[in-house]
């Protein structure tokens, strides 16, 4: 894959999360953000399985 090819395929990734997630009509302080605000629950989520799922997994076993 060459830059170009790469650069257009997240340029389209990101139009497409745009649109699915209705922030085209949004100011770039909004989406700002909202993005922001996604990022800490996803990173949160992310955190927290890390750190429990070994505890799980001692209990099932």
């Amino acid at each position: 894959m060459d830059s170009k090819h790469k650069s257009s395929f997240l340029s389209t990734k990101l139009y497409q999360y745009e649109l699915q997630t209705a922030l085209y009509m949004l100011e770039p302080w909004e989406k700002a953000l909202f993005n922001t605000i996604v990022l800490s629950i996803v990173s949160l989520s992310v955190i927290t399985m890390y750190q429990y799922t070994p505890v799980l997994f001692k209990l099932i076993a």
